[in-house]
């Protein structure tokens, strides 16, 4: 039955995510053509800025809502959990945007405008799908995101191919907010929350405590990844340029693709492990193992094909920037593998060790970075991510053993490791397309074998149907 649903789960978020998902990576691909890479670099730290905030202004009650969602029984509760965090929400928000009010007539900030709309929206966008994920409306919350990033694509065309916006970068940030304010309304209107039987709203403090308490280690913890994931843009612009940000904005943009792919199971694997109450360990080991040979395997894949992808998709410009592609790629997948221990401590409500894993991460990424940029240049920010989230996994996974024992293969992950970084130092050295054309066959060659008793299951649950 578990597998069942973990199965269906990942299908419906599969269709909901996967399209949607490609369609926000095939911007990339555009924005190359139509910005610059001063203009380009000046786009994503605006953007990484934006993710900074993003965790205090939401104080993550979009975690919170949907944990405390799954653990309500009527309607009556629901409502109540919903208005709750959406006040919180509301009042942290209110603060943000005055500081930044205020700082903007001591600090120049690019867009400031902009930026504003940009942040209010997308802090209220991630609280609206996960209120309807609790809700268990798994359908509506695939929908939205097909919705949000099919809309994100054409506001993007409408705004680079006309005359509206001469700023392009304007432009991309109009098209950012108005698909979230689209999504967020069909979301609202979707869910079907009703507030009639729940008018008398009072503020109780014990209450929100619960729930600033539980997700307070998640802010910070947001705060942590966004310093392995979007730090190197700000070492990278002290030390070097907002053309090199350019340049390393599309690199860490290719690891999307590992993302795409993982982001559609782990909300299956969040909805079984917090949902389920009954702990099987075997299944549980057995999907974790079988998730990282995944993850691994198709890392491999796309390092070897790094060069060619770049080539293919890219403006020659930013060719160079599949170099750092090969780290990223796997920092990406033991950021997810992590991401997937992350969910055991979510069950628990032991947030806190969510928290000091990543603290522990991101000081490992901050020291590498700062400390070989001005001798080995982007390559610097690509090794400190890697090497702050294979840290970072293997802290989870001997810290998380006492909640859910979980039995894992060494030997096939260091022989799936030790391919991938071999995989990647021959391309360092080679450096040609005919090399990644040679290893990418090798490289599939590599996924199917691993993934062998994987493929076998999902063919036997297929012929079921």
């Amino acid at each position: 039955m578990a597998s069942s649903n973990l199965l269906r789960n990942t299908l419906v978020y599969t269709i909901g995510n996967f399209g949607s998902k490609i369609l926000s990576f095939l911007l990339i691909p555009l924005y190359s053509y139509f910005l610059s890479k001063s203009e380009l670099g000046t786009y994503d730290l605006l953007l990484t800025t934006v993710q900074l905030l993003l965790p205090i202004v939401s104080l993550q009650m979009n975690e919170a809502v949907y944990r405390w969602l799954l653990d309500c029984k009527s309607e009556e509760e629901k409502t109540k959990v919903i208005r709750q965090t959406i006040f919180i929400l509301c009042v942290s928000f209110v603060v943000i945007e005055l500081l930044i009010f205020i700082t903007g007539f001591f600090i120049a900030i690019p867009y400031q405008f902009e930026f504003s709309l940009l942040l209010f929206t997308s802090s209220l966008l991630p609280f609206s799908q996960q209120m309807v994920r609790g809700l268990g409306k798994t359908k509506i919350y695939s929908i939205a995101g097909i919705l949000n990033s099919l809309m994100i694509f054409l506001f993007s065309l409408f705004f680079l191919f006309s005359s509206i916006f001469e700023d392009k970068v304007k432009g991309i940030f109009y098209a950012l907010f108005l698909s979230n304010i689209f999504t967020i309304i069909f979301l609202g209107i979707s869910s079907k929350i009703s507030f009639k039987n729940n008018k008398n709203f009072k503020v109780n403090l014990i209450e929100y405590k619960v729930f600033v308490y539980y997700s307070f280690p998640l802010v910070l913890n947001a705060l942590s990844w966004w310093l392995i994931n979007a730090s190197g843009r700000y070492t990278i612009l002290h030390f070097m340029s907002i053309e090199d940000n350019g340049i390393y904005a599309i690199s860490s943009r290719l690891p999307s693709l590992l993302t795409i792919i993982n982001t559609v199971f782990m909300l299956a694997w969040q909805d079984l492990v917090i949902s389920n109450e009954n702990e099987n360990t075997k299944y549980y080991s057995k999907i974790f193992n079988n998730y990282i040979s995944f993850n691994l395997g198709v890392s491999i894949l796309l390092i070897a094909s790094s060069p060619l992808v770049t080539y293919l998709l890219f403006d020659k410009i930013y060719f160079e920037s599949w170099k750092y592609a090969p780290l990223l790629y796997l920092g990406s997948c033991f950021s997810s593998l992590s991401g997937f221990l992350g969910a055991i401590y979510l069950k628990s409500k032991k947030t806190k060790g969510i928290l000091t894993t990543s603290l522990i991460a991101a000081s490992v990424n901050l020291v590498i970075s700062i400390l070989l940029i001005k001798s080995i240049g982007l390559y610097s920010c690509a090794i400190g991510t890697f090497c702050s989230f294979l840290i970072m996994f293997f802290y989870r996974y001997y810290q998380t053993k006492s909640m859910v024992h979980l039995e894992l293969d060494f030997r096939r992950l260091i022989v799936q490791l030790g391919i991938a970084l071999s995989m990647m130092i021959l391309l360092i050295v080679r450096g040609d397309l005919y090399s990644s054309l040679v290893l990418s066959a090798l490289a599939l060659i590599s996924v199917i074998y691993f993934n062998r008793d994987l493929y076998l299951f999902l063919l036997t649950k297929i012929k079921r149907k």
